[in-house]
């Protein structure tokens, strides 16, 4: 009641005056900004008038330097000498003449670093345009190149001044040569004492200057000013942004709307909204509009000349240029205010203070004990009633504190005993997950080597039958191995809670054809009968986690295989009628899987325990297979799956096992096609740089091996400290980087490559023998793009590739390149004359690569062969794995160049 009115009385004074401040300086804003915009634009224009007058002057100095016989246009020595001089006099790129017999003499500065060139076509020079340097006096030096195909006549500043008859601008065009000039071309037909045309006289003007003048205007600081023809094509701007843009090495003019500035861009759109089109405004306009939650002011004028030009000039001014000093001064408004109402506050509360004093005391001390501190005292003098309440106070707040110490002392106790048993199962699950993960990876490195070598051994034509047949026995047991680690490892992530379902649309009936095809194998070579059937009620598509789907009917059926001596071997699938009838959002339905053998069974004593880790029956155990796992693991991902498995056995006979999973009904699937072999890259791609990084010499050389026999540039590197060091040289596309290693691992290099400019572009995948999920999440959080685990397969590989570069491959082909070749283009054979199609330079190289045994120049070299003729670039690649370089130095000799 003291402080409020007295604040709001000062708050609403000084708010009421900086209103009526801040309205005024926008009125004044306003007016200040449409004065400076008539003044800029009448600056354009008179510059415009100026300037654009200058090669319409030199034509007509031209024309009459004919008249007056000072000028012979078939002297083209003395011609050139005279343009060269008057080069030196005007600020033109270019100054020339072309007469109606095709003939041409000009003279410019559009060389850089050429200084003033001239230009002559005539019949001396044989109908070729040459373009000479000069020396000081404007006599030739040399040949600075020459033009084959140049036809004059056909240029748009002659066709035009011929068509009118008069003088005349031609249209605005692009420089292409070089390329990064706007040019507009005054043109003046030339004719003789019998009104015969024998010629036209041009004067290039360089627009790029139209833009220098406007950004050498002050104005404000975020001011734009810029020029537009009717269509909408820029013309110049005051930004830094060209008036055109380089496509292959063109120039493509630009249109005002596709404009990188961004005020330019958008002032362009408001005034084609506002009119509909450039082409309907023919008077001048001062306009706004808001941008950003700014008001911009605008105001764009028509501009004509005499010979046809006819422009827009657009000069954009924000509104917060001029509003700057008025924004400060309105910050300086609300800082009074806002100290004004401070001292208000202050006199209030010292006021209030000096009056409740006693009061809040003892506010203070209850909400000191309400947060706990019990330490309270409180004397209050002068007030019979509060001195009585405060002596009450203090005797209650010290017997609330021998309560709570007594309290406290039990609390402590009993705090005490719950972190250490905390802290002792905390270490307990630490020590754990390192043990699994150390396990992880000391296990499936060494493995990922013995599968690495047997894949690329495998790849080698040479082999024998036997030799063939001991490494497909080397790698089923390394296939076997990893098993027996992932299923040690699933049953780590399963009691630690970390397995979750991975639910996708997938078809059934090829699941269990292939689980057919992986056992039907094993099954004939006992002499055992194995049949999966499912009945036609049994949904095609369904919603699931197929994977793990797959690793239960694989556990469940190897199992029946394994202790089934004699007899059959059963999957059979049907549906269960589904109870609920609460509606569901998409349908479902129960399926029943039942796996039947005729094998040994199992004793009832031992059914109980059947289902616990690293527990096997008498059976399993004098088998000497397995860990102890499968059926353990089988029954939790069936559990996970909101299903229930049992069994039946008798001894001697056979058992069952059966289990129910509830699934969702899906839609078809796209079937995958077969997976096809990688044996090379496409031709027409980069040479990509592969760096691979990993302690381990065996792993490095298997992944080096691998990826150099595509086609790749691969370089190896044993810890991370080499690996940055090598990143800063060689500058890699794509490293596949190892996470454990010593000195520096590939957390630390991650990191720091990430973290610098250049290393944004470098995509970095993980390399790991972890088979743990959140591993996965730590090394995309180091900063890696993406994961594979080991021991790892070809086409994960090449899928990373693919996904991250966008490499493009060449499949294996059941048929040979020759085959294909015949088939798509008949009569087609690999000779020297196939070669004629590329340049000679090229086959040079080709020829001395080949003979130097260097296979990365020459697929190099493969790329550069067009698309057109990608069987040659096949068939080349062809020979340089098959290492058949005699043949290319054959087809590439000299005497075939």
């Amino acid at each position: 009641m003291l402080i409020v009115p007295f604040i709001l009385q000062i708050f609403t004074v000084v708010g009421v005056v900086g209103y009526f401040s801040l309205r005024n300086g926008q009125q004044a804003v306003n007016d200040l900004a449409y004065q400076l915009m008539d003044k800029v634009n009448r600056l354009v224009t008179q510059h415009l008038d100026s300037y654009l007058s200058t090669p319409q002057q030199i034509n007509q100095l031209n024309i009459d330097a004919i008249q007056l016989g000072i000028l012979d246009l078939q002297n083209f020595d003395t011609a050139g000498h005279y343009l060269w001089k008057q080069m030196q006099v005007y600020d033109v790129s270019y100054i020339g003449y072309a007469l109606t017999t095709g003939e041409l003499v000009a003279s410019g500065r559009y060389l850089d670093g050429r200084g003033v060139t001239i230009d002559e076509l005539s019949s001396r020079t044989q109908g070729k345009a040459y373009t000479y340097a000069t020396d000081n006096q404007g006599d030739r030096t040399r040949v600075l190149r020459v033009y084959d195909n140049y036809q004059p006549l056909t240029e748009s500043w002659y066709t035009y001044a011929v068509k009118a008859g008069k003088p005349v601008w031609s249209p605005v065009y692009t420089w292409n040569d070089p390329a990064g000039h706007l040019l507009i071309t005054a043109s003046h037909p030339i004719y003789n004492q019998n009104n015969k045309l024998i010629g036209v006289f041009g004067a290039d003007f360089l627009l790029t200057k139209i833009s220098h003048f406007l950004r050498s205007l002050d104005i404000s600081p975020s001011a734009k000013i810029f020029i537009i023809e009717h269509d909408g094509k820029l013309i110049a701007s005051s930004s830094t942004e060209k008036p055109f843009t380089l496509l292959q090495g063109k120039a493509q003019r630009l249109n005002v709307l596709q404009s990188q500035d961004a005020l330019i861009q958008t002032t362009a759109k408001y005034l084609y909204n506002e009119f509909s089109s450039f082409a309907t405004i023919n008077i001048s306009q001062e306009l706004s509009f808001q941008h950003d939650n700014e008001r911009h002011f605008v105001r764009v004028t028509p501009w004509k000349d005499t010979l046809g030009l006819d422009w827009l000039v657009v000069v954009v001014v924000p509104e917060s240029d001029f509003m700057a000093q008025i924004n400060e001064n309105t910050k300086i408004t609300i800082i009074f205010c806002f100290s004004a109402m401070l001292l208000a506050t202050l006199l209030g509360m010292l006021t209030s203070r000096w009056i409740t004093q006693p009061i809040r005391e003892l506010s203070a001390a209850s909400k000191a004990i309400a947060y706990g501190d019990l330490d309270q005292k409180v004397e209050i003098k002068g007030v019979r009633e509060l001195d009585v309440l405060s002596q009450s106070f203090n005797r209650m707040a010290l017997q609330l504190k021998e309560s709570f110490e007594q309290l406290e002392t039990r609390v402590e106790k009993r705090t005490a005993q719950l972190n250490e048993a905390k802290q002792a199962a905390e270490a307990a699950n630490r020590a754990k997950s390192e043990f699994l993960a150390n396990m992880s990876h000391e296990l499936r490195t060494p493995l990922n080597a013995v599968l690495g070598f047997t894949t690329l051994m495998n790849q080698d034509a040479s082999l024998t039958a036997e030799q063939r047949e001991n490494l497909k026995i080397i790698n089923r047991s390394g296939e076997h191995l990893l098993t027996l680690i992932n299923d040690v490892l699933d049953m780590a992530k399963i009691e630690a809670g970390r397995m979750t379902l991975n639910k996708k649309n997938f078809d059934l009936y090829s699941l269990l054809d292939t689980i057919e095809e992986m056992f039907s194998c094993k099954a004939q070579l006992k002499g055992l009968q194995l049949q999966i059937e499912h009945t036609v009620e049994v949904p095609r598509y369904i919603n699931s986690d197929e994977i793990k789907l797959r690793q239960i009917l694989i556990n469940l059926v190897g199992n029946a295989i394994k202790f089934t001596q004699e007899g059959h071997v059963f999957l059979r699938v049907t549906t269960v009628e589904n109870q609920d009838t609460i509606p569901k959002l998409t349908p479902q339905t129960t399926l029943h899987f039942e796996v039947e053998d005729t094998g040994v069974g199992i004793a009832a004593h031992e059914t109980e325990m059947l289902f616990k880790p690293f527990v096997q029956t008498e059976t399993g155990r004098k088998s000497e297979q397995g860990t102890g796992l499968g059926l353990a693991i089988t029954h939790k991902f069936i559990q996970l799956m909101e299903g229930a498995i049992t069994l039946s056995s008798q001894l001697g006979k056979g058992t069952i096992f059966q289990f129910n999973i509830p699934v969702e009904l899906a839609e078809a699937t796209s079937q995958e096609t077969e997976t096809q072999r990688v044996i090379g890259l496409e031709p027409g791609q980069p040479q990509y740089r592969i760096l691979v990084v990993d302690d381990h010499l065996a792993m490095r050389r298997i992944l080096k091996q691998t990826l150099t026999n595509i086609g790749f540039e691969v370089r190896e590197a044993e810890n991370g400290q080499d690996a940055i060091a090598l990143w800063n040289i060689w500058e890699p596309h794509f490293i596949l980087m190892d996470m454990r290693m010593p000195i520096v691992d590939g957390y630390e290099a991650t990191q720091y490559i990430k973290s610098q400019p250049k290393g944004q572009s470098t995509i970095i995948v993980a390399f790991t023998a972890s088979a743990f999920e959140q591993e996965r999440a730590t090394v995309l959080a180091t900063g890696c793009d993406d994961f594979i685990r080991k021991p790892f397969r070809e086409e994960v590989i090449w899928e990373k590739l693919k996904q991250h570069l966008g490499v493009r491959y060449i499949y294996e082909n059941p048929r040979s390149i020759r085959e294909t070749l015949q088939e798509i283009a008949p009569g087609y054979a690999l000779n020297a004359d196939n070669l004629n199609v590329m340049p000679t330079a090229w086959i040079a190289q080709l020829h001395n690569a080949a003979a130097k045994l260097d296979a990365e120049t020459i697929a190099q070299l493969i790329t550069e062969i067009p698309t057109d003729y990608a069987f040659l670039a096949q068939a080349l690649q062809q020979k340089v794995n098959n290492f058949d370089f005699d043949q290319i130095i054959d087809l590439a000799q000299p005497s075939s160049l």
